[in-house]
Order: C-alpha cells, then sequence, then structure tokens
C-alpha cells in the first residue's frame, strides 16, 4: 500500500497551483513538525525559511544524528519523508517560521508549534502543533487532561495561535497530529471571538479528546463545523477521553496501537483508503477507559495520574526510548517502584496500567 513518502514520489512534480492543497498535504506538514529543527528556524513570523532551505541546513548540520533521532514511538522515516517533500516541486517552496519548541517538566509541558507559508504571500498561515515527542514529560501532560480542563500546552497553543493571527493577514488553518490535533481543536475552541471569522480549517490527526467540561462548552460546539478528523481503524490515542463530531476512518497497514503513525496510514492517490467504521477494539477501549475515568473524582484522577508517573520516574528515565533501552531493568525498578505507592490509589494505578499495556499489546483484552 502506498504511503506519505510514496505520495510525494508520486505527486511531488505537481504544484499546488495545478492540484490543490489536500488532507494527506497536510498531514505530512503535520508530520516534517516532529523534527528538531532548533536553531534553524526563526521563532519570528517575518523569518520564513523555504523547505528546501531548511533540508540543506538540516542535513548539514554537525547535529544531524540527534535532530534525526525521534525516539521509539515517531517513525524514523521522517526524516527521509522531509527530505523528499524537500527536494520536490510541491513542497520545496513551502516556507515556515515561528517555531517554537518548549519543554518544561516542572510544569508537566511539552509544546512546539510552527507556521507555515503554502502561497507565495505572507498570508494564510498553516499552523501545526507537535504532538507528543517521546519524552516522558510530554506523555505526563496528555494525561492530565483526565483532570484538569487546561493544560499547559492548551494555553500556549490559544496564545500561539493569536499571535499569528495578530501578524498574519489572511485565513488560517490550523493542523496537528496527536496532541497537535487536540491543541489545534483547542486553540480554534478558545482563541479571542474577534479571531475565530478568519479560520478555514482545522485538522485533527488522531488526536484525544476533551473532558466533559470542554465537550460541554458553547466554544467547542461552535466549532465543530470547522474540524476535520481522522482516526485508524484500531485508534488507541484518539480514543482517550471524549470527542463529538464527525470522523473518518483511515485503512492501517500496522496493528494496535501502532496504527498511530501516520506512516502506516494508507493512500490511493490523493485520497486516505477508509473503511467504514473504528474496529471493535478502538470503541471498547473507549468505553472501558472514558467510564473508568468517569468513575473517579478529578483529586483521585490527579493523585492516581501523579503515582503513575512517579512509578516511572523511579527509573530515571525522561524518554520512552530510555525506558525501553533497559526494559528487564526498568521493569523490577517499576515493579518496586509499584509496592511503595500510596495504597488508597494503588488499585486504580494497576487498574490504568493493565488498561493502558493491555492496548498497547493488543492481546484483545477489550474484546466482549
Amino acid at each position: 500500500m502506498s504511503n506519505l513518502i510514496d505520495y510525494v514520489k508520486w505527486r511531488g512534480d505537481l504544484s499546488f497551483f495545478s492540484n490543490s492543497f489536500n488532507d494527506i498535504d497536510a498531514l505530512i506538514l503535520c508530520q516534517i513538525a516532529y523534527l528538531n529543527f532548533d536553531g534553524i528556524i526563526s521563532s519570528e513570523l517575518k523569518k520564513a525559511v523555504t523547505l528546501s532551505d531548511l533540508w540543506t541546513a538540516f542535513k548539514s548540520d554537525s547535529d544531524f544524528e540527534r535532530r534525526s533521532d525521534l525516539g521509539m514511538l515517531i517513525n524514523k522515516d521522517t526524516v527521509s519523508l522531509f527530505e523528499q517533500a524537500a527536494c520536490s516541486h510541491r513542497f520545496s517552496g513551502v516556507r515556515i517560521a515561528g517555531y517554537v519548541n518548549k519543554i518544561d517538566v516542572k510544569s508537566d509541558e511539552q509544546f512546539s508549534a510552527c507556521t507555515y507559508f503554502i502561497e507565495k504571500s505572507n498570508k494564510n498561515p498553516f499552523v501545526v502543533f507537535r504532538g507528543t515527542d517521546d519524552t516522558i514529560v510530554g506523555w505526563k501532560e496528555d494525561f492530565n487532561m483526565a483532570f484538569s480542563d487546561k493544560i499547559p500546552a492548551q494555553i500556549d497553543s490559544v496564545s500561539y495561535a493569536e499571535t499569528v493571527l495578530k501578524e498574519v493577514h489572511g485565513k488560517i488553518s490550523i493542523a496537528g497530529h496527536s496532541k497537535g490535533g487536540n491543541l489545534a481543536v483547542y486553540s480554534a475552541c478558545f482563541m479571542k471571538p474577534g479571531y475565530k471569522k478568519r479560520i478555514d480549517r482545522i485538522y485533527n490527526f488522531d488526536g484525544p479528546g476533551f473532558s466533559s467540561g470542554i465537550i460541554n462548552t458553547k466554544e467547542y460546539k461552535n466549532i465543530l463545523p470547522f474540524v476535520h478528523s481522522w482516526f485508524p481503524e484500531h485508534s488507541i490515542v484518539g480514543m482517550l477521553f471524549e470527542y463529538r463530531g464527525k470522523y473518518t476512518v483511515v485503512k492501517s497497514d500496522k496493528t494496535g496501537v501502532w496504527q498511530h503513525d501516520p506512516l502506516s496510514w494508507n493512500l490511493v492517490n490523493s485520497h486516505f483508503i477508509t473503511v467504514p467504521e473504528l474496529s471493535s477494539n478502538s470503541i471498547y477501549f473507549n468505553k472501558t477507559f472514558n467510564n473508568w475515568i468517569a468513575s473517579l473524582s478529578p483529586e483521585k484522577l490527579k493523585k492516581v495520574i501523579d503515582s503513575l508517573f512517579e512509578i516511572i520516574g523511579a527509573t530515571g528515565a525522561s524518554t520512552n526510548s530510555e525506558l525501553e533501552a533497559d526494559f528487564f531493568g526498568n521493569s523490577k525498578i517499576i515493579l518496586k517502584a509499584i509496592h511503595n505507592i500510596d495504597r488508597s490509589v494503588r488499585v486504580e494505578v494497576l487498574e490504568m496500567i493493565k488498561l493502558l499495556f493491555s492496548s498497547v499489546l493488543d492481546i484483545g483484552l477489550f474484546q466482549k
């Protein structure tokens, strides 16, 4: 089956004028945004560089190996996708600016954003929020959404989008994969009302949902007509928390939670290959996980999630790759740490671990 790289090879010779910007183009720009562009893209929106020039700077950088290391959860072929796109007629002239990359362990925040300009003029920006990366703090922040209606990355996403709208003319499109999709929707919901009339389209690629406190707001309900969402057949990340609105289910050539990888999504020509509905495992996970969350108070959830990540923190690992590098050694540390956590939440922590690990392993625990 064809994937994003095949698409660039096949459609890379066509300009956006001859073949208009589409959903697959949007996902490609979201995937490229996972790369480490620290120091080679300006944070200023007026200092944009083309993807062609950015690739030249990226590949010649003395830190190329580190920049290319995306950890165990982001497909390593993302670098190849970037190269193919940057060297193609279709994407080479796309410009990028406004790069922000922020990690704050104290506030449990992982946030990154950039702005693309598809057209030659400096208007109609395409904002992309990066999804969760390899860092433990990034995943901690995601789970904090279980008990909080507002996490630091969401607050920053609103500020970032408003800054772009203040400095750049025209319509705005906002996109993201994984947590980036959540941030795209959130920023559109809660930006200043006067800016919302300039929203063209919101792209959510397998992003987690929201708490009921967000879902039931008029801001969320009013923005739904602009939101276009895609989930793989066995979505797990996208089934975290609550979601409303229409969505498209995409076929993937991987299994289980690994379908979260956009480079596994199947394409034909300029379209995703779709299936009628989510898998029964995905639907059951969504119901089971969300019902479990609903059964606990926000205070109890916070304690459970804090305890879970204290267990992981006992290993000393700051990334998922570091956890995986010494899997057996870290497993022993984690098992020992479980026995030391507060008894008042031990049962709930073990239940959460069971839910998450069964989804990752895809061993059918969610089959009725």
